[in-house]
């Protein structure tokens, strides 16, 4: 009796000795393989932008309004208030300079990335349960080897090649919460507890502060529900959803009407739905017409036609206004549908979707092959098969999300987090297979995913890598080299500049990184992009037509004039170039900032 009690006892400490070690390997590929993911999202995030888009520089400037306090301009109802809210706070920990600001972004970004990269585990954990049909227990089931390699190659792929971890804005933000959103609605659907109900609420609450597009998301994974788990069923756990939802809904959108003047949760879809669906004009300078657009209340002021001037100094003191509140300018267009417009930009956005697939064409060819044989259809598999229509619901929100923007406009970071979702459809399905041949097919989709995602990775990331091989100073060249020499010549934060520029002035890096504010500019989009270049000889090889144009710039309070991608030498009097670009500089002096 003895000695089978101390045998027994032998083996139990065999059993836990072993269950530890197998603990360990398990935490060690998550390790191993976090710290991959990991590495390629920090060079890409560090390394992977030179410059700011003018939506970057549109969020960073609702950050600014934020730690001023100035709330009415930071409530804005194009520029959802949840990332700049986090910058903001983050902005605090660094310099004031702007290698400490782009230090703030690009932690903070790293650090969602990463919250983003848990989230994907944790939702693939239960998607893989509820496909095996073991979704009412709890906890969430570990992640075979199989599929957390096939995650990391997909993760680290579309977040860096699709998406982009360098971007300022939100969209990294908004894959990260649909991550969560759709692990809990899988929660609800299996087990709707009061805990389970209101957390799901706040996360689809934090979504919409992120981004409009998750209100219709919450519309979509509500429909989801009821159809999910039958009207009656769903009733009383939705309510609850709901209720959270909207303790976040309401008083930011009490927030957005406030600063608008008017009734709204966010103007984002409508006005993308005029100007990608409808053709409105958009960027600057939209005076109104043709005649079912009408006419904005409060237009850019054109103040000369040939070439056209522009001026928009008021009512924000922001880098580049006409960007920063594009709904303040358009406020007055008419809004109306268009059977023939809205199929075009169906057609359209397909062809988009397309150029987006492109960015992954590698990654993308070994996942739809990979679709091919998981869901090939067997006849002996037959009754298999019915029962596993149910998680097909697991991809609804990302299939019927992505064709809603399909609808409107789609860009690759719109849709990063639903292909995330979608790519892991075949993984899930292939994680089941066992033995034999299914085995071998099993390591061949593995190796075929990994061989891909090194080449795209390593096509996608090659200049990034350089770069920071080199130890490159990110704000050292190109225009932020523009912003040191204005401030050379002695241009203060807060001085009134105006811009001249063949092409799009949305992207003023030099202008944001110098802390100036642009008053007027000549060139646009809305007003004929084509005609730009022959505006700017008009402008440089007329020294009456420049004198005219440099008295409306003084008239505007600039004290200097800056021309940006300048496709000709400029050999007017009084312009300086700036060294080492195409940018050129006039001061209008004299002024109390800026010397002669």
């Amino acid at each position: 009796m003895a000695l089978d009690t101390v045998q027994v006892g032998s083996d139990g400490l065999e059993v836990k000795a072993s269950n530890a070690i197998l603990k360990w390997r398990y935490l060690s590929l998550h390790l191993i393989v976090g710290a991959a993911v990991m590495l390629a999202g920090a060079v890409e995030g560090r390394y992977g932008r030179l410059e700011l888009s003018g939506d970057d520089i549109s969020y960073l400037d609702v950050a600014n309004m934020i730690r001023a306090g100035d709330w009415r301009a930071a409530l804005n109802p194009l520029w959802s208030i949840g990332y700049p809210l986090l910058l903001s706070g983050v902005r605090r920990l660094f310099s004031s300079t702007p290698h400490g600001e782009m230090a703030a972004v690009f932690w903070l970004n790293l650090a969602i990335y990463f919250v983003a990269w848990i989230g994907f585990l944790w939702l693939l954990g239960l998607m893989s349960r509820a496909v095996q049909g073991d979704l009412s227990s709890g906890g969430a089931a570990r992640l075979s080897l199989f599929l957390l390699i096939g995650a990391a190659c997909l993760f680290v792929t579309v977040q860096t090649g699709v998406g982009r971890v360098s971007t300022i804005g939100p969209d990294l933000l908004v894959a990260c919460l649909f991550f969560f959103a759709s692990g809990l609605a899988l929660k609800v659907y299996s087990r709707p507890t009061v805990g389970n109900t209101a957390l799901w609420g706040v996360v689809l609450g934090l979504g919409f502060l992120s981004k409009a597009i998750f209100l219709t998301v919450s519309g979509i994974f509500f429909l989801v529900a009821i159809g999910f788990m039958g009207w009656r069923r769903s009733v009383a756990p939705l309510l609850r959803t709901v209720g959270v939802f909207l303790l976040f809904v309401v008083p930011y959108g009490v927030g957005l009407s406030w600063a608008l003047g008017r009734p709204t949760l966010g103007e984002a879809g409508t006005l993308n739905y005029a100007f990608h669906v409808n053709h409105l004009k958009h960027w600057m300078g939209w005076q109104g017409g043709p005649k079912e657009f009408g006419s904005p209340i409060h237009p850019v002021e054109m103040l000369s036609a040939h070439p056209p001037v522009f001026a928009f100094g008021e009512p924000f003191h922001v880098t580049y206004p006409p960007q920063f509140n594009i709904v303040y300018w358009y406020e007055g267009y008419r809004q109306f549908f268009d059977f023939k417009n809205s199929a075009r930009a169906l057609v359209e956005n397909s062809l988009a979707l397309k150029y987006v697939f492109q960015e992954i064409i590698p990654v993308a060819l070994v996942v739809a092959l990979c679709f091919c044989v998981a869901f090939w259809p067997r006849a002996r598999e037959r009754v298999g098969a019915g029962r596993s229509l149910n998680p097909w619901l697991l991809y609804l929100p990302s299939l019927l999300g992505i064709f809603v923007l399909l609808l409107v406009h789609v860009e690759g970071r719109y849709v990063a987090g639903f292909l995330c979702v979608l790519g892991m459809a075949p993984f899930l399905r292939l994680d089941g297979w066992r033995g034999g041949l299914r085995s071998g097919v099993r390591a061949a989709a593995l190796l075929l995913l990994l061989v891909a995602t090194v080449f795209n990775s390593a096509e996608r990331l090659r200049g990034a890598v350089r770069l920071a091989v080199a130890g490159t100073d990110m704000q050292s060249g190109g225009q932020w080299a523009v912003a040191e020499y204005l401030r050379g010549l002695g241009l203060k934060a807060g001085d009134k500049v105006a811009s001249v520029s063949p092409g799009n002035d949305i992207r003023c890096t030099w202008a944001y990184a110098a802390g100036l504010h642009v008053v007027a500019a000549v060139g646009n989009d809305a007003y004929g992009r084509k005609n730009q270049v022959q505006d700017l000889h008009l402008f440089f090889d007329s020294p009456s037509v420049q004198a005219e144009v440099l008295e409306l710039f003084r008239g505007q309070g600039a004290v200097a004039v800056v021309a940006t991608e300048i496709p000709f030498d400029v050999s007017s009097p009084g312009w300086r170039r700036a060294p080492g670009s195409k940018a050129w500089v006039f001061l209008l002096g004299p002024s109390s900032s800026a010397g002669n």
